[in-house]
């Protein structure tokens, strides 16, 4: 838009130089018509004597050479005025040819100064467009710079925040898990050591009941039948004695019997029944032990579809001391995995049945044949 506003005072320049010009030469030659008429009137109009000459009559041939010395004289001005009028024309026409050109050359010189200027404004312009573009490429570059350095150090100061949390969260998970383990093996420890307890006082149970029960059955085994009931009796005879004696009629019995003797006969009477009671089921469970002595039992533990499951089930029966295995067998299609103890005593069948149940282990005896 500028560029082309100095183009139009390049050109408005040439047109009024072209103008300025035309009026100059237009004036040369008003001048120099006017110096022609001018001219042409002094020529046309004959000069006049200062004073009249006075004329002497003279010989005819006297005055002929003057009229033809006046015509000549004429004629050379004449001519040497047409001469001048002619250079003087030459020359003005010389003179506008060279107020022309001059007013050309000033015209084509500021239509050149103003061309120049225009290009010269033009390039500037040019050289400023691409100095600030230039300048604002920098600045844009050296902003992005910034902002990527910028970015850049957050992102690692990020990247290092991240990566010592999870430094540190591990360590502490390590540390963590490690106290974990050790407290798992502390108590590891700890139950091993309760369960090798348990394991020893239920071998020196085990190992005094077995001893009881040999000497027991030793002593049984030297009495006779008829001895043993003899035995049983007087025992019975002798701690209804000793009930006797020591029973005392309570005072419910003495209110519903009316008398403190009735009472004392009815305490006495009770006393001799529980006694023979207390006989008589100590006899049966020693016929029962008898009749059981001679029998071999295992415990069945539990059942399962999976041998993973039975192998767990047996591991944590290792762990209190029970030895077992695991028997397939075939129900259909379909395999069963049945953890079983070692065949023993029925008496040791249900006493290690009992304890288990103590473990919160069910089980069932079964009696081998």
């Amino acid at each position: 838009m500028k560029k082309s506003t100095q183009y139009g005072k390049g050109l408005a320049g040439f047109f009024f130089g072209l103008i300025l010009a035309t009026g100059i030469i237009a004036g040369i030659l008003f001048f120099l018509n006017q110096g022609n008429q001018n001219v042409f009137k002094e020529l046309t109009q004959p000069k006049q004597s200062e004073e009249p000459e006075i004329l002497k009559p003279q010989d005819k041939a006297e005055k002929r050479p003057a009229t033809d010395n006046s015509s000549s004289q004429a004629d050379e001005e004449k001519a040497k005025a047409e001469k001048e009028a002619a250079e003087k024309e030459v020359k003005a026409k010389e003179a506008a040819e060279k107020a022309a050109k001059a007013a050309e050359e000033k015209a084509a010189q500021a239509e050149k100064e103003a061309q120049e200027k225009a290009d010269r404004e033009a390039k500037e312009k040019v050289d400023k467009a691409e100095a600030e573009k230039a300048e604002r490429e920098a600045k844009e570059k050296a902003e992005k710079a910034a902002s990527d350095k910028a970015e850049r150090e957050a992102k690692e100061r990020a990247d290092k925040t991240a990566a010592d949390k999870a430094e540190r969260e591990a360590k502490e998970k390590a540390a963590k898990a490690e106290a974990e383990k050790e407290a798992a093996k502390k108590k590891l420890a700890e139950k091993k050591a309760e369960l090798e307890k348990k394991r020893a006082e239920k071998a020196k149970a085990e190992k005094e009941a077995a001893d009881k029960t040999a000497k027991d059955k030793k002593a049984a085994d030297q009495l006779t039948d008829k001895q043993k009931e003899r035995a049983e009796r007087k025992l019975a005879e002798k701690k209804a004695a000793e009930a006797k004696k020591q029973n005392k009629p309570t005072p419910e019995q003495i209110l519903n019997s009316g008398s403190i003797e009735k009472a004392r006969k009815a305490a006495n009477a009770s006393a001799t029944k529980e006694s023979s009671n207390a006989a008589g089921k100590q006899s049966a469970e020693k016929a029962e032990a008898a009749a059981n002595s001679g029998k071999k039992a295992f415990l069945q533990l539990g059942s399962y579809a999976d041998r993973s499951s039975a192998d767990s089930q047996r591991a944590k029966l290792a762990i209190l001391g029970v030895s077992s295995k695991v028997v397939e067998s075939q129900n259909g299609d379909k395999t069963i995995y049945r953890v079983q103890s070692n065949t023993m005593p029925q008496e040791a069948a249900v006493k290690l049945q009992k304890n288990l149940q103590g473990h919160n282990i069910n089980s069932l005896i079964r009696s081998t044949k």
